[in-house]
C-alpha cells in the first residue's frame, strides 16, 4: 500500500479549440470575406462569389485533411466537411474527393455526401425559378 501514485498525464487544451467549431468559422469566414470584398469592389454577383470562394475553401480543406491523415496530425471534422457541402459547396468536395483520392471508401461519408446531394437536386429544382435570378 506503500505505492505512490502517478500523476495523470494531463491533456493539453488546444489554443484553437474546438476542431469542429474551429473548422467551421474557417470554412465561412474566408469566402464570407471574399464574398463581401468582390461583391462591394468588382460588382460581382454575391451568390456567384460565396459559391466559387466556399467550394475553393472546400478543396483546399480536403487538402489538408488528406496530409494530415497521412502524418497522423489533427483532421478536418467530417460534419465541416458535409456542412460545407450542404451551404454550397459540393462540386468543390466532389472534385476534392477525385483530386486527392480522399474519402472515397467510407460508407458512411458517402452515404451523407449523396444524401446531401439528393436534396441539394430537389431543392434546385424546387426554387429553381427564385434562384435563376440571382445567378
Amino acid at each position: 500500500m506503500g505505492m505512490s501514485r502517478r500523476p495523470s498525464a494531463r491533456r493539453k487544451s488546444s489554443t484553437l479549440g474546438h476542431p469542429v467549431l474551429f473548422s467551421i468559422i474557417l470554412g465561412l469566414a474566408i469566402p464570407a470575406a471574399l464574398t463581401w470584398a468582390y461583391t462591394t469592389t468588382l460588382d460581382f454577383s454575391p451568390v456567384s462569389t460565396w459559391l466559387f470562394s466556399l467550394n475553393l475553401m472546400v478543396v483546399a480543406l480536403m487538402g489538408k485533411d488528406k496530409f494530415a491523415a497521412q502524418r497522423g496530425m489533427r483532421r478536418t471534422p467530417e460534419a465541416t466537411l458535409l456542412l460545407l457541402a450542404i451551404l454550397g459547396a459540393t462540386p468543390g468536395l466532389l472534385l476534392s474527393r477525385y483530386l486527392f483520392h480522399h474519402k472515397t471508401t467510407k460508407p458512411s461519408f458517402q452515404y451523407a455526401l449523396f444524401a446531401v446531394m439528393a436534396l441539394q437536386a430537389v431543392a434546385l429544382i424546387a426554387f429553381w425559378p427564385q434562384l435563376a435570378a440571382y445567378l
